[in-house]
């Protein structure tokens, strides 16, 4: 009876065709997993290499020591070297980027009695910050690009020499690099889901990720480098056609009078008198035009940049010039299976404000290594976006 049966069942199933069989147990039957590593995998290498910069890299900029670790030497024990900019005649520079620093250097001081362990914990706090920073771009980066693409800029991040000077520099131009980590993160989140063209998104998210990234730029611009908004205009124009113009305004205007009016207020109880030290940095570096401002302290070619970056960039240099060619030439090979597919539109315009600036700033004849600062999470991730998709489509 038993043999009946098995014999039954046997010519009732339907015959298997090398298409139906079903599935090994093995991944020979499996599509690929696309690895996307974690934020928690990626963060403590991070954190290891700019805390060992924090201790370890020297101050390799003069105004980083007279323009900032002075003026917060004066804000913690009363006594600092003051430089012609803080003079009220001038008012270039903003005690309210300094006063940031003061809350956590006036908390270390209360548990460290040495002010070079003060001195190192304020270094320390912006290595930690910067590596929290650069983890989530570098995972975002998985997610927007590929696992391979976020995985090659983090690889970037950890070895590059002008990041590891950046990243624990006491500089408003390394402020603005901050931001620019967080901003570019933000809207990344915004790009990811697939909008209409010039069409107000109907996602919450999306806008709350849109309204963080012109957050952080404002941020950028009123309390760090107010020349951010030359690398900012893509993202600027981007919010603008998926938002509208109404809500891109509303949301620029909450974010300045949010930074603003406390900047104002610690400038003006320093300064003495209403003062709008990013105004007047502007109007200073305007007048460069007629061979004063900036341009005192010295000229350099066009190329400079380019031959700085050779040192502080290395071999991410030529992908970064290659990265256009490579993105559009990435558009013709299909992407693997479960990675979004190539997008070298979107990925101009993510990347145009890093091209923008380092065109901005070749042409001013005044050139110093720290104003390329807030472009170099750009440079990497244009390298690292075109290591990916020659990879690709070799």
């Amino acid at each position: 009876a038993k043999m009946a049966a098995r014999r039954r069942r046997a010519a009732a199933a339907p015959p298997q065709t090398p298409d139906a069989k079903a599935p090994r147990s093995s991944s020979a039957g499996h599509l690929p997993r696309p690895y996307r590593p974690r934020l928690a995998l990626l963060l403590p290498p991070l954190l290891a290499v700019r805390l060992y910069g924090a201790l370890a890299s020297p101050i390799t900029d003069c105004d980083e020591a007279f323009n900032y670790w002075e003026p917060l030497h004066y804000l913690l024990y009363g006594r600092g070297l003051q430089t012609w900019e803080y003079s009220p005649v001038f008012g270039l520079r903003s005690y309210a980027y300094l006063a940031m620093h003061a809350a956590f250097a006036r908390l270390a001081s209360s548990v460290l009695r040495s002010k070079v362990s003060v001195f190192l914990a304020v270094r320390c706090a912006l290595g930690c910050t910067s590596a929290v920073l650069e983890a989530r771009l570098a995972a975002r980066t998985c997610a927007w690009a590929s696992g391979e693409a976020g995985v090659a800029l983090w690889a970037l991040l950890l070895s590059s020499a002008g990041m590891w000077h950046a990243a624990v520099a006491l500089l408003p131009s390394s402020f603005a690099m901050l931001c620019v980590l967080a901003a570019w993160t933000a809207w990344m989140d915004a790009s990811l889901p697939a909008l209409p063209a010039g069409s107000p998104p109907a996602d919450r998210s999306v806008r709350k990720a849109y309204g963080a990234a012109i957050f952080w730029v404002a941020a950028g611009c009123l309390l760090g480098w107010p020349f951010l908004c030359v690398l900012a205009a893509p993202l600027a124009i981007d919010a603008v056609v998926a938002l509208g113009l109404r809500r891109f305004v509303a949301r620029a205007l909450l974010a300045g009078a949010l930074l603003a009016a406390p900047s104002a207020a610690v400038d003006g109880y320093y300064y003495g008198r209403f003062v709008l030290p990013w105004l007047n940095l502007l109007l200073y570096n305007r007048s460069a035009a007629s061979g004063e401002g900036s341009q005192l302290y010295g000229v350099e070619p066009w190329h400079f940049y380019l031959r700085n970056l050779c040192l502080n960039l290395n071999l991410a240099l030529p992908a970064l010039l290659l990265a256009p060619l490579l993105l559009l030439a990435g558009r013709l090979v299909p992407a693997a299976a479960g990675e979004p597919p190539p997008r070298p539109g979107r990925a101009a315009v993510l990347l145009s404000g890093g091209y923008l600036w380092l065109a901005f700033y070749s042409a001013i004849p005044h050139k110093e290594e720290r104003f390329l600062f807030p472009a170099y999470p750009l440079f990497l991730l244009a390298a690292a976006l075109a290591a990916s998709e020659a990879r690709r489509v070799a």
